[in-house]
């Protein structure tokens, strides 16, 4: 297992001017321990493709300030010193110093600063075939949720290379959603490529495939649970303390996981899911885009889960018919979650001598495990022509405000208002005027001929970035004074909206922060400000963790791809 233990923190490639060549630190390395061999080869058969302003933790805005404060040419530098390791904490460190400091202040955002915030943590990934668009919207701090997007370069060929997008969407803390997006997607690919999967010919729901994937899934939780199990049992493992806290805390805490494996060759779409969050596939039918679930929900709502445990567990009341939860965990699949898979007696260890959480309450706990982290498997021909398809890859937090096709819906009309690569070509022009004008000062090339601009002046922690251009909506309802829509939910004890098309808006050139602020109140103004500006702890009542791709095939991008593998490998 120790062997996918030992990846970087995050699989990207920063534009900087040097490539990474030191070998990463492992995530889980004590502190007394020297530093462990360089990864295998398995890792290094991984491209990575994330195009951001300069990395996508920063975002535009926060880079912009960081340029004029520190230089933009020293954060550069130092970036491309780092290993990937380093260098993404560094960026992780830049994103929660924003967010913190807007927890502190609650600062009443206007418009383009609540837009801004949801664009610091936007980006765009390419592929010769594929452009995939990214948006995150934190409710909890830190982020509980955490995402992947990448390539396997097994094939050695761009056009052929496989595809992988993923969400993770952790509870009781971020321990596990942050391992998941630094092991899962490796593991699987490996499987994959080593069980011959990538190569075969394409047999529709091909078992073979799947089987490898689900085992995958499960090897890895069965994996590092019987690591955590086997540092409880051993009383002499010679093990300190705190290196078994360290441990622990991997799968005392849990995630969802939503993975998307695209093969160009064959245009072939898998969608693996364990738990509530969901993909949805836009398909063109009847002049225009319907959704295709490509995904179930895993919670005690569906039927089959309620059959499943049953059937594993006769005679208990596992799940709360009202709630849907299993002994008060929201979904029926997941990993980590030891509370739910462990002997009363393990866990009771566990927080006894650990700290670990408490034993769920008045033992019930008799038959476990209760959770799988087994995936179901989807699988779909992807559509290219005149109308391709599109695939929407969410958190539950998207879903508990918008349904399947009212998020296709929102999608299909930013298509009639952007192509997938305008926000590329918009990317590079604002890095080069960030670098000449980090604080403005200039008229961007890159907004419209004939649209008027408005100025930002986004503060934080006492600084300002001011003169950052913001374009004004393009639909005729954003107004402040669109009807509100809104309700008290006495069962969620907050204020509530409905979100329908007649308020979507269209004013983002990235699909991800479009479907975000279209779920937030879209054009109704002042709900969307009202919505970004609540922080935590108060946000998790109103509003969850929002991560969201929004995938659009049968694009050509070879030339952006090449540019930015270039890039990202450039002296």
């Amino acid at each position: 297992m120790a062997r996918y233990l030992r990846l970087p923190a995050h699989r990207t490639i920063l534009h900087s001017r040097r490539q990474y060549t030191t070998p990463p630190k492992t995530y889980f390395q004590p502190l007394d321990q020297p530093p462990p061999p360089p990864p295998r080869t398995s890792f290094r058969i991984l491209r990575w493709s994330l195009f951001g302003v300069t990395a996508f933790g920063i975002g535009f805005y926060m880079h912009a300030y960081l340029s004029a404060r520190f230089g933009l040419d020293a954060l550069e530098e130092l970036a491309g010193e780092m290993d990937p390791q380093d260098a993404m904490a560094m960026q992780g460190a830049l994103q929660d110093g924003v967010e913190v400091a807007q927890a502190r202040v609650v600062h009443a955002f206007t418009h383009e600063q609540a837009t801004a915030v949801l664009r610091q943590r936007a980006g765009v990934a390419v592929t010769p075939t594929v452009v995939s668009h990214v948006c995150q919207s934190p409710s909890n701090l830190p982020c509980e949720d955490t995402w992947s997007s990448g390539t396997y370069m097994y094939l050695k060929d761009p056009s052929k290379d496989w595809s992988e997008w993923a969400i993770f969407d952790g509870h009781a803390g971020t321990r596990t959603s942050q391992a998941l997006k630094e092991i899962l997607p490796v593991v699987v690919g490996e499987k994959l490529w080593e069980s011959g999967c990538m190569q075969r010919m394409y047999v529709a729901n091909d078992q073979r495939v799947w089987r490898v994937i689900q085992n995958a899934f499960k090897y890895l939780d069965e994996e590092v649970l019987g690591e955590a199990k086997r540092c409880l049992e051993d009383d002499h493992d010679g093990l300190r303390p705190a290196e078994k806290v360290s441990l622990l805390s991997n799968m005392l805490s849990g995630s969802c996981a939503l993975l998307a494996l695209f093969d160009p060759t064959k245009c072939v779409l898998r969608v693996a899911n364990t738990g509530d969050s969901r993909a949805v596939l836009g398909t063109w039918e009847d002049g225009k885009y319907v959704a295709r679930p490509m995904s179930e929900d895993h919670t005690g709502f569906n039927p089959n889960e309620v059959d499943r445990l049953a059937a594993a567990h006769p005679g208990e009341d596992v799940i709360d018919p009202k709630t849907g939860r299993i002994f008060g965990l929201a979904v029926t699949r997941a990993f980590g979650d030891s509370r739910w898979k462990w002997s009363q007696e393990l866990t009771t260890k566990a927080h006894e001598l650990f700290w670990g959480p408490a034993p769920r309450p008045n033992n019930v706990i008799k038959t476990a495990p209760y959770l799988t982290a087994e995936p179901e498997i989807q699988e779909a021909r992807v559509q290219t022509g005149a109308h391709p398809d599109f695939l929407i890859m969410a958190s539950d937090g998207l879903w508990d405000l918008m349904s399947n096709d009212d998020a296709v819906a929102c999608v299909q009309l930013w298509l009639e208002h952007n192509k997938p690569l305008d926000i590329v070509r918009r990317l590079k022009t604002d890095m080069a005027d960030a670098k000449a004008h980090p604080f403005g000062g200039a008229e961007k090339a890159s907004s419209p001929p004939g649209k008027p601009k408005s100025r930002l002046d986004f503060s934080f922690a006492g600084h300002s970035a001011s003169d950052v251009a913001i374009e004004p909506p393009t639909m005729p309802d954003s107004t402040p004074d669109a009807v509100p829509d809104t309700y008290y939910d006495p069962d969620q004890r907050a204020l509530k909206w409905r979100v329908s098309p007649k308020h979507f808006i269209v004013e983002d050139d990235n699909a991800g922060v479009h479907l975000i602020k279209n779920a937030f109140g879209g054009s109704r103004r002042r709900l969307f400000e009202s919505v970004m500006t609540i922080q935590p702890p108060l946000s998790r009542d109103v509003r969850d963790d929002v991560t969201v791709h929004v995938i659009f095939f049968g694009v050509d991008a070879k030339a952006e791809a090449k540019e930015m593998e270039q890039a990202g490998g450039r002296e």
